[in-house]
């Protein structure tokens, strides 16, 4: 073997071996590291590990993923210049989220990288699953080990929550396991995953959504696992008797959740104000856009929505308990931070999530991806703002590679032949 095949596998395990952690470490983001000054989790120290994989793999980086690593650096370092903000944001955006990104891509490059990534996302799903109905049959005050400040830590009685900031940031991770669980087990390309074992761990997720009694669950999970469904099959008359049993079992599920679990929500009207605090939040967000401020209200300036969102409840006649500490979805919080490069660069990764959504993958694995990018998206969108939470930036990294690894560039070395004609039997040739 060649030194440069031997440096390539060797690259390979390199990166498989980071997947592999990087799909679990996301389900421990309220997770500190001790002995650290500053607030982080595990995934920081993880990505800042696999800084020189980049360099060693950067022919991996394909154009797409160029062009969402480019927008990025150009939204974020826009509005630093010019609308100012913290350095720690930018910090943050630099040295941690763009390498994650960056990361990604190169995993979905390799066929082993992407299966562990898949397969670390599927077992920290199982660890969580079963943490939950500790923290649900023993008491979330015995078994809460959230340690990392950077999230706001609020308590959580008679709830679980995992190692996540809140419920809501569980049952949406929760929700997306749910969905990869239906498109590897509809999906006619079989995997090393045993059938038996995934249906196992969708019936805990079902469970503990139940329990969670989190409106992400009405939400996101129909979406997505319809999508799920019909990302991993063609719609033949099998397919579509399976998507009828699922759409039934879905409704009936969600009828048990909100008759029994979800009716305590509507009674208190913590579900409403939790609605309308979220609202008034992202309105406000959007602000920037119709108020001309070009490039946001700066990095990390999340308490000027304190005011916005106070005036548009208020206008709206919405009724909520407290003022949004910070908007509650990561988009459109960087819109409001960052102004219009952040919608730039999200119309260009929103364009490769939907051609990837919508183009039905051979391989199960980069399906049961896809999925994944899409409840990243929703959840980015819908859910939580947190800029700590990695799986939000997943829907920025994967659709970009999917494309490219489902779509290689094919050079070809066949040698060109030219016909050697003289020019004057050319010319007589044309005359006739």
């Amino acid at each position: 073997m060649t030194k440069d095949g031997f440096d390539m596998r060797r690259s390979e395990r390199l990166i498989t071996a980071w997947a592999c952690l990087a799909g679990l470490f996301l389900w421990v983001p309220a997770v500190g590291v001790p002995m650290v000054a500053l607030p982080l989790q595990p995934m920081d120290f993880l990505v800042l590990a696999g800084v020189p994989l980049i360099a060693i793999n950067w022919r991996k980086l394909c154009v797409r993923l160029g062009a969402i690593a480019m927008t990025f650096v150009a939204s974020v370092g826009m509005s630093f210049f010019v609308a100012g903000g913290e350095m720690l944001v930018l910090l943050h955006a630099l040295a941690l989220a763009l390498p994650f990104i960056l990361l990604v891509g190169i995993t979905l490059r390799y066929p082993n990288a992407r299966l562990g990534l898949l397969n670390g996302f599927l077992i920290g799903a199982g660890g969580s699953v079963a943490l939950f109905f500790a923290q649900i049959l023993i008491g979330a005050e015995a078994l809460d080990f959230r340690t990392n400040t950077a999230f706001s830590l609020p308590p959580q009685y008679r709830r679980g929550f995992a190692l996540f900031p809140e419920v809501s940031t569980y049952a949406t991770h929760s929700i997306i396991a749910l969905a990869v669980c239906i498109c590897l087990l509809l999906h006619p390309e079989k995997t090393a995953h045993r059938p038996r074992t995934l249906i196992a761990l969708a019936t805990g997720l079902i469970l503990a959504l139940l329990l969670s009694r989190s409106t992400s669950f009405l939400v996101i999970a129909p979406l997505l696992c319809a999508l799920a469904a019909g990302h991993a099959r063609k719609l033949d008359s099998r397919t579509l008797l399976w998507l009828v049993l699922i759409t039934g079992l879905g409704a009936f599920l969600l009828t048990v959740f909100f008759n029994t679990f979800y009716a305590e929500r509507l009674e208190t009207a913590a579900a409403s104000r939790s609605a309308a605090m979220r609202l008034a939040s992202v309105l406000g967000g959007l602000s920037t856009l119709w108020r001309g401020e070009v490039f946001g209200v700066g990095l990390g300036e999340n308490q000027e929505i304190l005011r916005r969102a106070y005036d548009i409840g208020r206008a709206l006649d919405l009724r909520f308990g407290q003022l949004p500490q910070g908007v509650s979805s990561q988009i459109i919080a960087r819109i409001f931070e960052e102004g219009w490069p952040a919608v730039i660069s999200f119309a260009i990764a929103l364009s490769f999530l939907l051609r990837t959504a919508f183009t039905r993958a051979q391989d199960p694995i980069i399906a049961a991806l896809t999925v994944i990018a899409v409840g990243s998206f929703l959840t980015a969108l819908l859910v939580t703002g947190y800029r700590g939470v990695y799986t939000n930036w997943l829907w920025l990294a994967i659709p970009a590679a999917a494309l490219t690894a489902q779509h290689p560039v094919r050079r070809s070395t066949t040698p060109i032949v030219r016909p050697r004609i003289r020019k004057s039997i050319n010319k007589d040739a044309l005359r006739a």
